[in-house]
């Protein structure tokens, strides 16, 4: 049995390894068979529909990260605790009527002196406000329903001296136009040279805090420096957390 040579045709005797004429190799060569792998492409996800996805994110709870924050203003009046606070002094036995359970110092109109509330000698007392008669509520009806004028006075809470200011208006201090006197002579050393400006304005009396050193007090608020203030009858005049004043207007 022959073998073709797959060159050029020549018949080499069987058993050959090689063609005779062209030397070809005869013998067949076995070509490992790569396996390769189908690629295939994937294919695109399709986006859910528009309205599911809303329902979705609809139907999932949402966090919260709101704080309510309340704010507190720094000036907001102080509430009425229904007590009132007074000093008993023990060398005159003259009680004095405090505007609040936070005063340091007053002036005792029995001894006329000003004194330190140190907790041991001088106290503060408190007790329970008495109930309003009804003479005393038909008493305030027809003050606040009667015509009121333009003038203007304080008067301190307790010794009742009055101090009147006039149109021209101008400085309450103890070296002021207003009230230096008394000042001076109670020793009421806290309240400054020149603490507050009053002034008419417009059928109006207007006050302004101008001290720099001690605070003004009005309608239970510590006012800004040099922010007009409506005065109005019946309300509280603070100076230097030390001497109370009723604002009278008639």
């Amino acid at each position: 049995m022959s073998i073709i040579c797959k060159q050029c045709g020549y018949e080499n005797p069987d058993g050959s390894t090689v063609c005779e004429i062209c030397a070809e190799s005869l013998v067949e060569r076995n070509v490992p068979v790569q396996h390769v792998q189908q690629f295939v492409q994937p294919q695109p996800m399709m986006p859910e529909p528009l309205e599911e996805s809303v329902q979705s994110v609809q139907s999932q709870p949402i966090a919260s990260n709101i704080v309510q924050v309340k704010t507190v203003s720094q000036n907001a009046p102080s509430a009425d605790d229904g007590n009132e606070y007074f000093v008993l002094c023990p060398e005159s036995q003259t009680k004095t009527i405090l505007h609040s359970g936070n005063v340091t110092s007053f002036y005792c109109e029995g001894c006329k002196k000003q004194h330190e509330i140190d907790g041991f000698l001088w106290n503060i007392e408190q007790r329970k406000k008495q109930g309003t008669s009804a003479n005393q509520i038909n008493s305030t009806a027809s003050q606040m329903n009667a015509p009121k004028g333009d003038n203007l006075w304080l008067e301190e809470v307790n010794s009742h001296v009055r101090i009147d200011i006039d149109k021209a208006g101008g400085i309450l201090g103890r070296y002021g136009k207003y009230g230096s006197d008394f000042f001076q002579s109670r020793g009421f050393l806290m309240v400054s040279g020149e603490h507050c400006m009053i002034t008419y304005e417009m059928g109006n009396w207007v006050i302004r805090h101008i001290s720099k050193t001690n605070q003004t007090m009005y309608n239970n608020m510590v006012l800004g420096a040099n922010e007009p203030n409506l005065l109005e009858d019946g309300k509280v005049l603070i100076l230097a957390n030390t001497v109370s004043f009723m604002v009278r207007i008639g």
